[in-house]
């Protein structure tokens, strides 16, 4: 049995090692709700992302399976999706289960707002499941190299130790495993 704190650690150190990897600032991972009160209801645990300026000029890598995949606004919905579902694949991964993210309750927040952010890129409903799902199993077979756990791993350690993490903290974790995979 997995307690409480430790899934969310490993969730939210899903979110954060991805969207490291992908080139935002992680300004802070804690257990625990912020105290926000549009913040309900409260969560436990969460993860402030700051993807700085976009470009949309800027060309993406390869497209997860929108249209026009290349353009900067799509790799930038990209980078928000593979972010918000990583923390549910981390954990699906921490568990050793294979439970989808719209069924999980823990983890039905992040697909409705994974649903929610590719609404006008992909307004067709089954369309959208599946571009989700292709990225979800994208994500645990990236999460699952070693490299890529072990970061995960690390800060979910740190983040059950100290129950908070700043963004200098955050990046000392991640600089040193990033390079790695």
């Amino acid at each position: 049995m997995h307690d409480d704190d430790t899934l969310t650690a490993y969730h939210e150190a899903g979110h954060a090692v991805v969207a490291y990897a992908l080139g935002a600032a992680v300004e802070q991972v804690r257990l625990g709700g912020f105290d926000d009160p549009d913040d309900l209801p409260h969560r436990f645990g969460d993860v402030r992302v700051n993807w700085g300026r976009v470009d949309p000029r800027i060309a993406g890598t390869r497209g997860a399976g929108t249209r026009g995949a290349g353009k900067g606004a799509d790799w930038q919905l990209q980078r928000e999706l593979l972010t918000v579902l990583a923390g549910p694949v981390a954990e699906m991964i921490y568990r050793g289960e294979p439970a989808h993210p719209a069924l999980h309750g823990p983890s039905q927040g992040d697909w409705a707002q994974a649903w929610e952010l590719c609404r006008v890129a992909v307004p067709h409903p089954e369309l959208r499941t599946r571009l989700l799902e292709t990225l979800t199993t994208s994500l645990r077979q990236a999460i699952e190299r070693e490299a890529w756990w072990a970061a995960v791993a690390a800060v979910a350690d740190e983040l059950l130790a100290h129950e908070t993490l700043d963004q200098e903290q955050t990046e000392e974790i991640l600089g040193f495993w990033i390079g790695r995979m």
